[in-house]
């Protein structure tokens, strides 16, 4: 993965807007409210956009969000298509 993100403690932001484990918005909530949810679901705060206002967090499973953004990532890779041309000598 490119870049690095914030889980759990790490995020710094007092105030999260929130996407629940099956993608339904949560709505705006704490830092601490939403670790609470979190860790009673047994998953991850992950912050996906941090530059938005509030910033934006989803609670799921950090190693399937990295395979998932890594797997999109080499799909993203894989349909870009170089060109070349080629020269007569």
């Amino acid at each position: 993965m490119a870049e690095k993100v914030n889980i759990n403690n790490n995020i710094r932001a007092p105030k999260l807007r929130v996407i629940g484990s099956t993608g339904e918005n949560l709505g705006v909530l704490t830092k601490d409210e939403a670790m609470a949810k979190a860790k009673a679901l047994g998953l991850d705060l992950i912050e996906v956009s941090p530059q938005a206002d509030p910033p934006v967090a989803r609670i799921a499973d950090y190693g399937k969000y990295t395979y998932e953004t890594s797997k999109k990532l080499k799909e993203v890779k894989a349909k870009a298509h170089v060109t070349e041309t080629k020269t007569v000598q």
